[in-house]
């Protein structure tokens, strides 16, 4: 009887999970009683006061049964009121728990009580089943559907992962397993006494030779015992190679609860990575769009005034920006082939213009700024020959001047000077006062082509 108390209460405080300083005294007067009832057994032998036998070997209760009984009684009515006060503080799942253990050893009180009356019938041992099976029917079901919803949540996580690896955060043992399908049941594929030793040499193995640094510091037992300190997780996405081929995966590691284990997640981010270099190519082309002009196909005034801004912000910082310069254009004559042949002609006109410039500055950007205005932004190569260029597409004008066919242009150009210039604008002010005097040439050399 005292052995079956003794692992019955061990069994409640294991079974509860609770190391409070009540569970404590309860283990411990458990342990005395138990050292106490095996005092009195061993003085029994030699001077029965519990119980002895008659020369008919039937069975004679002494006084000292009843001590035993009473205080088997005690200690099972203090923790059916510990039990019942317990659950009066706690929650649902665990009101349950505590009421069941509590009503349990009310009843093995019970049985006790009609043991010493009758010690014939056992009692003891009705009580001790009927308290197991109300453990079983009120407490392991509940305990059980618990069980199927942490289940159930482990299985949906775990079906992100490849591999899942639950290391020691002590001693590094470590065991691994693999999500097989679909429902994310897990496969114990095997066990080490050094996790971070053999990431090491898998790592060395099949992590992409551009990643293997990054991969091997982020694998380190004291860079993630200081990464996950103050939060719950931390991750790396890396390149390996297998098969032939190069993936992209994700390390996710967390701390278990207790902090006693890491928990290392591993994915394959394939699709993930691919989906996203989709999105980032239809949002560069839809940026690029957005500074394209949609007549003629080259660079827009969303592009420029980018472009003049990033070149501006160079030069306010001091840095010694790339020697360059503008060229500002303006088309002659397009109000009057709007009016006179249509706007089909004039858009015509338009995209004839823009193919001259780009055809002329072949290594220089484009801009169409305005509805017959366009810049260049003349650089490398093309800054250096800048002038032979320029005489080029001027060469070019007054042939189609002189032919009447062909995209008339006023030009005008202007150098960036490092000593004097302080804005953009006053480079762009420049060339269009230069365009604007070429302007007034061809005009002047169109009228003289007039017959009188």
């Amino acid at each position: 009887m005292f052995t079956t108390m003794l692992t019955w209460m061990r069994s409640i405080v294991a079974y509860l999970n609770k190391h409070r300083r009540r569970s404590k005294i309860l283990l411990f007067s458990v342990w005395s009683m138990f050292l106490l009832g095996l005092t009195y057994l061993i003085i029994n032998c030699f001077k029965p006061f519990i119980f002895s036998f008659n020369e008919k070997h039937e069975y004679i209760t002494k006084p000292g049964r009843h001590i035993a009984f009473i205080l088997q009684i005690v200690l099972y009515m203090v923790a059916t009121i510990y039990m019942f006060y317990i659950a009066r503080k706690s929650s649902s799942i665990e009101r349950i728990r505590y009421r069941a253990v509590g009503f349990t050893c009310l009843v093995m009180d019970l049985f006790l009580v009609l043991q010493i009356f009758d010690p014939r019938y056992p009692s003891y041992a009705t009580g001790l089943i009927i308290g197991i099976c109300v453990i079983h029917s009120f407490v392991e079901s509940g305990e059980r559907k618990q069980k199927e919803i942490y289940d159930n949540i482990a299985r949906s996580l775990a079906e992100n992962y490849d591999v899942i690896y639950y290391v020691d955060a002590e001693n590094s043992n470590y065991t691994s397993y693999e999500c097989r399908n679909i429902y994310g049941d897990l496969d114990m594929q095997k066990s080490g006494s050094d996790f971070f030793a053999d990431s090491r040499v898998d790592i060395s193995n099949i992590v992409n030779k551009s990643d293997m640094e990054l991969v091997l510091a982020f694998v380190n037992k004291d860079h993630l015992i200081s990464s996950l300190t103050n939060k719950r997780s931390c991750s790396l996405d890396y390149r390996v190679s297998a098969f032939k081929k190069t993936h992209y995966v994700r390390m996710t590691v967390r701390k278990t609860m207790d902090t006693s284990h890491f928990i290392f997640g591993i994915e394959n981010i394939d699709d993930e990575v691919k989906k996203e270099k989709q999105h980032l190519k239809a949002l560069n082309t839809e940026k690029e769009l957005a500074r394209r002009d949609e007549l003629t196909g080259i660079k827009n005034k969303t592009a420029y005034t980018e472009l003049e801004k990033s070149v501006q912000d160079n030069i306010d910082s001091g840095m010694d920006y790339l020697s360059f310069a503008l060229v500002v254009c303006d088309t002659n004559n397009l109000k009057k082939i709007n009016d006179t042949q249509g706007h089909v002609a004039g858009d015509e006109y338009i995209k004839k213009s823009a193919m001259l410039l780009c055809n002329t500055f072949v290594h220089s950007p484009v801009f169409r700024v305005g509805g017959d205005e366009f810049v260049v932004f003349l650089r490398g190569s093309d800054y250096l020959n800048r002038e032979v260029l320029m005489k080029k597409l001027r060469a070019h004008v007054r042939k189609n001047l002189k032919s009447k066919s062909g995209p008339i242009l006023a030009s005008g150009i202007s150098d960036f000077n490092t000593e004097s210039d302080r804005k953009v604008s006053q480079i762009f002010d420049r060339a269009d006062k230069d365009m604007y005097n070429n302007k007034r040439a061809l005009k002047k050399e169109e009228s003289q082509l007039q017959p009188n």
